[in-house]
């Protein structure tokens, strides 16, 4: 487990209020992806705009149902053409959450379902959160291959090595 880094206001109050009912409420593995899981391993260079959850998709089903009340149903997930996954987009929190369950994303060799290979574990609000390792969150940004993603990418890299440095 890794010590819990100061995270943008927005998000840690959007985690705190978000995670007593995801984690009772999940049946399968799940994470936060994105920029939020690159602000939680320690980047501090990344702002999220939003949490990113990757999960099942019964969980995402069942998220989707315990707060329909709050679901953006205008919001057109992006990207279509690259990546599907049961989604849904939540606005009740200071951060939007969103949800995607059984991502797939085609990278131009067909439709694959995205896995995590290696977790660790964040400490929030009395939860220990799931987020892919640092280099599993560089392999999956390359994955998505777009711009944005490939420039966090270059963060966790850089992140990464200087990390490295300091530690030898």
């Amino acid at each position: 487990m890794t010590v819990s880094p100061p995270l943008p206001a927005a998000m840690r109050d959007s985690l705190r209020a978000a995670l007593p009912a995801i984690v009772p409420g999940f049946r399968d593995p799940w994470w936060i992806i994105g920029s939020a899981a690159m602000a939680l391993s320690g980047i501090a260079e990344t702002v999220p705009n939003d949490v990113d959850v990757l999960c099942s998709e019964r969980d995402a089903q069942w998220l989707k149902a315990a707060w329909a009340d709050h679901a953006d149903r205008a919001y057109p997930p992006r990207d279509d053409v690259r990546f599907r996954s049961c989604f849904a987009r939540f606005v009740h929190l200071p951060m939007p959450v969103e949800v995607m369950g059984g991502l797939q994303v085609n990278a131009g060799a067909g439709w694959k379902t995205l896995a995590i290979a290696a977790t660790e574990h964040v400490p929030v609000a009395d939860f220990e959160v799931p987020v892919p390792a640092l280099r599993e969150q560089m392999r999956v940004l390359r994955l998505f291959g777009r711009d944005k993603d490939l420039a966090k990418a270059a963060l966790i890299s850089t992140f990464l090595q200087k990390e490295s440095v300091d530690a030898g």
